[in-house]
């Protein structure tokens, strides 16, 4: 398969701090690579940079369309942590998913149509009339994912999937079904994993942020290691 994004010599950071220096990198369209390492080893600060939210520091920045040719137009989504999520807002889950169609779909059949494919794809088309503060966390992560694929995104990046539980329900649960937070995490991220497998192009590129990845997940993601250079 044919690279997508190149990082050569790349510094990471900030004007008053770097994160990340002479990091070299190729992703090739199709791959799956898991981000893992500590809390501040600059993950989150790669993905920012990635999604051009963060100018590069020094070095180099490269991405590919299909044909191999330099582009500044590569299709992303984001999927962001949950937590970043504001349930309070007045929005409901069909509303949540038509934001992430293009613009220049039309007519609204036809959005509500693809609303509606995207919404049975990922279990929730019985939460379309739903607004988000009502939805569990698992309910809400799959809302965000029909939204990241509404664009049939080349890059998808997910930022800790697997931490759609805040702190307190997560030990709840831990206390209530009498087993391990590191269960209730493995278990969800297989499922997770699982619908991504079902429902994500071939084509598409996953970059998927994570503290943690278990000895059998390598098989199916290439592991780029920060904090451990």
């Amino acid at each position: 398969m044919p690279q997508i994004i190149q990082l050569q010599n790349a510094t990471i950071g900030y004007p008053d701090k770097v994160v990340l220096d002479h990091l070299d990198w190729v992703i090739q369209r199709g791959e799956h690579w898991a981000i893992t390492g500590p809390n501040g080893c600059g993950k989150t600060t790669l993905m920012r940079t990635l999604l051009r939210l963060i100018p590069l520091r020094s070095g180099e920045l490269r991405c590919y369309d299909a044909e191999g040719k330099l582009t500044e137009g590569l299709v992303t989504s984001y999927l962001p942590q949950i937590s970043q999520i504001d349930r309070h807002f007045p929005i409901h889950v069909y509303e949540v998913i038509d934001s992430g169609l293009p613009d220049a779909m039309k007519p609204a059949t036809k959005r509500w149509e693809q609303v509606q494919h995207l919404a049975e794809a990922t279990g929730i088309s019985h939460l379309l009339g739903q607004p988000i503060g009502r939805l569990s966390g698992g309910q809400l992560q799959r809302t965000l994912l029909a939204r990241a694929l509404a664009s049939e995104p080349e890059l998808l990046i997910l930022d800790e999937p697997e931490q759609r539980l805040d702190r307190v329900t997560r030990l709840l649960l831990a206390d209530r079904l009498d087993e391990p937070l590191s269960f209730l995490d493995r278990s969800y991220k297989e499922s997770f994993e699982e619908l991504l497998s079902t429902i994500v192009r071939p084509e598409t590129t996953i970059l998927m942020v994570t503290h943690d990845l278990q000895a059998g997940d390598q098989e199916h993601w290439q592991v780029l290691s920060l904090g451990h250079f």
